[in-house]
């Protein structure tokens, strides 16, 4: 069995944002925590993500459209979708991605070397 904490993962900084990913075979959930003004630039991967919001508010702007999701929302985005994120206050988020993104491991393996 694999289990852990969220706020206890080994986590990485990506610009003002927390990242701490926990990964199975084919599935990662990373526990994402975000001050207000906090962006996520525009941008596109492979892997499908589905978002859900805890606490906080956020605007995601996706295939031309946007739309502001808060606490208990849920959205997906499809792979390959271009999207970009605003924290419109601080947010607890919640991503899951399918397949694991092997860039977000290589970020927290880089971490754990430095530190």
């Amino acid at each position: 069995m694999h289990r852990a904490r969220t706020d206890a993962l080994p986590g990485f900084r990506a610009g003002d944002l927390t990242l701490r990913p926990f990964t199975g075979e084919r599935t990662m959930v990373v526990r994402v925590e975000a001050p207000a003004g906090a962006v996520v630039p525009a941008h596109a991967h492979p892997h499908e993500q589905i978002t859900l919001v805890l606490q906080g508010c956020l605007r995601l702007r996706m295939a031309g459209e946007e739309t502001e999701l808060g606490p208990g929302e849920i959205v997906h985005i499809p792979s390959g979708v271009e999207h970009e994120v605003t924290f419109l206050e601080d947010a607890l988020v919640f991503d899951v991605f399918q397949p694991p993104r092997e860039d977000f491991l290589e970020r927290l393996q880089m971490t754990a070397l430095i530190e």
